[in-house]
């Protein structure tokens, strides 16, 4: 199921003022594939996708003033209820994506009044469970969840008492340089005017000047020389053969990227090294290493480190890394 992306694509077309609304087939593809998205749960005990594009796809719907089956809703309250929201990181992320839709659904009056009341119970409590969830340097999660965790705190109102608002604002204002593709843009510019995906509900069209212009961006300069890189892979799973399935030092230009580390690593000879990468919206996502294949069914992924442990906040396509480093690609559970 396209679940996540078409939300996305619909509250990106509420926020452009459409003249017209041609888009009420979209709407109603959204509604089936949250329909289809929840089939999963009679085998695996969640949706085909997961909570977090569930959680899209109710937001969207809300944003664009449609109605959703209560079922639906409480879908979403019984899995956060339950904790079983998202791992580690990406629970942020989901947990304020589900939020923003209780809080939508509730601001626009969309369901009855005891409903409403618990959706509002739900988001204040995912508003205090975000807060405990900060760590010392102002991150809520990670670097990426934090616009979301900032987005709940401003549609819920916390952002005026939770002092966990300012200090991750401040932290977001010295990260900037992370948010370099269009899905995580999308997601930090409303947090820094003061906004959240709510307010394109209440957005005054007719007012909005048409006065954007191209930007020309100078490419970055090129940096001398080469760097080597140690490239590592684990499979610490049960049912894999050995712990340590891959070292090699890869040798690339300065300025190469994880992404281009891996290239450097799948031409060498003899050609040991194997990866493949799917597109997302948020950039390439590593879906195989060495044929074995991260798959959401077995809630497993592709883990990327720097040595000795630590998780990077950044993908293979964004993530530079420096000469001497220790890159680690972990096939983790979650």
């Amino acid at each position: 199921p396209h679940t996540g992306q078409l939300a996305l694509y619909l509250l990106g077309l509420r926020a452009t003022c459409p003249p017209a609304s041609p888009h009420r087939t979209l709407v109603t593809w959204l509604k089936y594939y949250l329909e289809e998205d929840w089939t999963g749960s009679r085998q695996h005990g969640h949706p085909l996708s997961n909570y977090y594009q569930y959680g899209l796809g109710v937001l969207a719907l809300c944003v664009h003033g449609k109605r959703v089956r209560e079922e639906v809703i409480q879908r979403l309250l019984s899995a956060q209820h339950r904790g079983r929201l998202g791992h580690s990181d990406s629970t942020v992320d989901t947990e304020a994506v589900v939020a923003l839709a209780f809080t939508c659904l509730e601001q626009r009056r969309l369901v009855g009044t005891g409903l409403a009341a618990k959706l509002r119970v739900a988001a204040h409590g995912a508003s205090r469970s975000m807060a405990e969830a900060q760590g010392p340097d102002g991150v809520i999660g990670n670097i990426y969840s934090t616009p979301w965790a900032l987005q709940v705190f401003l549609a819920t109102g916390m952002c005026q008492t939770e002092p966990a608002f300012s200090q991750a604002m401040a932290a977001l204002l010295e990260n900037l340089e992370a948010f370099s593709t269009a899905a995580t843009m999308a997601q930090v510019l409303p947090v820094l005017h003061g906004r959240s995906y709510l307010d394109i509900i209440s957005m005054h069209c007719q007012e909005e000047p048409d006065t954007l212009t191209p930007l020309d961006i100078e490419p970055p300069a090129e940096v001398p020389g080469n760097k080597t890189v140690q490239l590592v892979v684990e499979c610490p799973l049960p049912w894999c053969y050995e712990l340590r399935l891959y070292d090699h030092p890869v040798s690339v230009p300065a300025a190469a990227s994880f992404l281009a580390v891996l290239r450097a690593a799948a031409a060498l000879e003899p050609h040991d090294f194997k990866f493949h990468t799917q597109d997302t919206s948020q950039g390439p996502f590593l879906t195989h290493v060495l044929g074995l294949e991260a798959r959401r069914e077995k809630r497993n992924y592709w883990q990327l480190l720097t040595a000795p442990n630590t998780p990077l906040q950044m993908g293979i396509a964004d993530y530079i890394p420096q000469d001497g480093e220790t890159l680690i690609l972990r096939l983790s559970e979650w």
